[in-house]
């Protein structure tokens, strides 16, 4: 015990080494700082610690906002840059201090005794993270210094270097992840980064800058048919392992999909390539209670018609059932991939909190989220939620795998059977077939993905739809608009559920809930009798935070946000360069679509 804890004070005295960066003051005592550096990082344990403190820069997620499959108010980055509210001026200064803990490491791993096979392992798992977090910077600057080690003061060269391309850096991104899947341990343990957990990694910074590189012209980089090869080769050695299957039986009362995100034990589910493991008893939460539902977001009625119809044993979409802009909530649900259910709330749903079906806040947009929200009362409340949570999940490799297939124009039956029909298998939807999607094009994805170039244009906007279907809510969606260069999806208002003056019904039980009115007069005549037999909640249009698209009739879309917004392509994918970083270091260039 004594000697764990001078580990760990030791550990904690290099983290704050770490932490000050290059600050002069500091520095000074650095003699008391050698002490500490000649006392660790002198074998594998030492890694082990040390790497342990890097877990928390590769997080889950449960919600999609902001993003198309959201109505979300609060204000996020994409929104102030839409408003044309963003500008070098007020900028916060770019910040490496994740990255420097990381090549702290690395550079020190020279003086490690023991098994080199342990040791490159640790300095496998290093360089993930160090991967993840500069393609993190790439995604955000896009052209970014390279440092492969930690800086002193007295590199001045290095601190006041321009930016490296593009291109160099995310060969170094590549030439880490190449390194961590040949020397990363396989593991069985579902919450600690072994070779696949890297493999996966791999994939999603490969998939990503494939994608950036064909979809992005301003780059003017043109390979990427390299990167989607190794989308192909990193998933298929996850597939070929034998160690992941979907999840397709119950968990207790939930649906498998469901359980995914509801559990409080995914440890022996083998879907998990990694997850996190949240526990009431060790005092670890989220907050997946408290901030879902539809506490200040919504599901966008964009997201609920991608979801596809099943009659007869077959899909249809959406849009091609008759008056469906018109149905009310209690009727969209209606024979619909089961997802849907496992995602939006339906009618009657109660909450574990309430002893009523929940009537959802119309003020939000009217769809609110149930993936992710925990089925106990005591975990509803803010930061009490202890479901584990996925991280990386075979779903989304299977995925993976046949985006890549798709755009490389590969994409065969036998993909699609190994990779998106498992998928469909589970929740009971009909298979597909390649013929199908290659000759049936859904207009609807062809306009809003109208910049796809595969020579198989069908299955990638059907594999699109699916990836947006099997994980929405898991923090993709905004990234994968990103990367396919369909920021002007973001610019669109996401919009809710359709309204109209009158009696509505969203608990499915045929009695009124709401009544929709235009003005207070209106709402001043209805019958009192009415008000108190149906608790009826009264929506006043006129004077209210939301409006309808239609006028007095239409689908719920926030005021605020009409007419506020408009993506400037391809501006709006980057960030700028602070000026104050600028003035630091007079050699940075700011980024060529933000110089005025």
């Amino acid at each position: 015990m004594i000697k764990n804890n001078i580990k760990i004070w030791i550990l904690g005295c290099i983290g704050l080494w770490v932490l000050s960066g290059c600050n002069d003051s500091f520095l000074e005592k650095y003699p008391e700082t050698s002490i500490t550096e000649d006392g660790f990082f002198n074998n594998v344990s030492d890694l082990e610690a040390y790497t342990n403190g890097l877990y928390e820069n590769i997080t889950s997620s449960y919600t999609d906002a902001p993003s198309d499959n959201m109505i979300y108010t609060e204000s996020q980055d994409i929104y102030s840059m839409m408003r044309g509210e963003v500008n070098p001026d007020n900028q916060k200064v770019w910040n490496w201090e994740k990255i420097r803990n990381v090549n702290f490491m690395l550079a020190r791993t020279g003086k490690v005794v023991g098994d080199a096979a342990e040791i490159n392992h640790y300095i496998g798992l290093a360089r993930m993270f160090r991967a993840k977090l500069y393609y993190d910077k790439v995604l955000t600057y896009s052209d970014v210094p390279w440092y492969s080690r930690d800086l002193q003061t007295t590199d001045k060269d290095l601190l006041y270097k321009a930016q490296d391309s593009r291109s160099l850096v995310v060969d170094s991104i590549m030439a880490d992840l190449d390194f961590a899947v040949n020397h990363m341990k396989n593991g069985t343990s579902r919450t600690r980064w072994f070779k696949n957990g890297a493999l996966a990694m791999q994939a999603r910074i490969a998939l990503a800058e494939g994608c950036w590189r064909k979809y992005h012209s301003e780059l003017k980089l043109n390979d990427s048919e390299r990167f989607l090869r190794v989308v192909v080769e990193a998933c298929q050695k996850i597939m070929d392992s034998g160690m992941y299957e979907l999840m397709t039986g119950k968990s207790g009362e939930m649906e498998a999909y469901e359980a995914l995100f509801c559990s409080q034990d995914l440890s022996n589910n083998k879907e998990m390539i990694i997850y996190e493991d949240y526990d009431k008893a060790l005092g670890r939460y989220h907050n997946a209670g408290g901030s879902l539902f539809d506490f200040n977001s919504s599901m966008s009625r964009d997201l609920m018609e991608d979801y596809l119809v099943v009659e007869d044993g077959k899909t249809k979409r959406f849009q091609d059932v008759p008056d469906y802009a018109t149905k009310k909530f209690t009727e969209v649900f209606e024979n619909r991939d089961p997802r849907m259910r496992q995602t939006f709330m339906i009618p009657g749903f109660v909450r574990a909190d309430k002893k009523e079906p929940c009537r959802p806040k119309l003020t939000m947009g009217g769809y609110p989220q149930v993936k992710f929200s925990p089925r106990t009362v005591d975990q509803i409340t803010w930061n009490s939620s202890y479901t584990d949570l996925p991280l990386i999940r075979y779903a989304e490799v299977l995925l993976m795998y046949a985006e890549a297939k798709a755009e490389l124009g590969e994409l065969t039956q036998n993909d699609i059977d190994l990779t998106i029909n498992l998928l469909r298998d589970r929740v009971g939807m009909p298979r597909v077939s390649l013929a199908d999607w290659l000759s049936d094009i859904d207009p609807v994805q062809a306009n809003r993905y109208s910049n796809v170039s595969s020579s198989q244009k069908g299955a990638v906007y059907e594999i699109r739809r699916e990836r947006r279907i099997e994980l929405a809510c898991e923090g993709f969606r905004y990234g994968d608009l990103r990367r396919w260069g369909c920021g002007k999806l973001l610019a669109n208002v996401p919009e809710g559920v359709y309204l109209e003056p009158g009696y509505l019904d969203v608990t499915g039980d045929g009695l009124p809930d709401y009544a929709i009115v235009v003005t207070k007069a209106d709402a001043d005549a209805i019958p009192q009798a009415d008000k108190d037999k149906y608790n009826l909640q009264v929506e006043i249009l006129e004077g209210n935070t939301y409006s309808l698209t239609e006028g007095n009739k239409g689908h719920i879309r926030m005021i605020s946000q009409v007419g506020s917004w408009s993506f400037v392509d391809p501006k709006y994918y980057y960030t700028p360069i602070s000026t104050q970083d600028l003035i630091y270091n007079p050699n940075l260039i700011q980024n060529e679509f933000w110089v005025e």
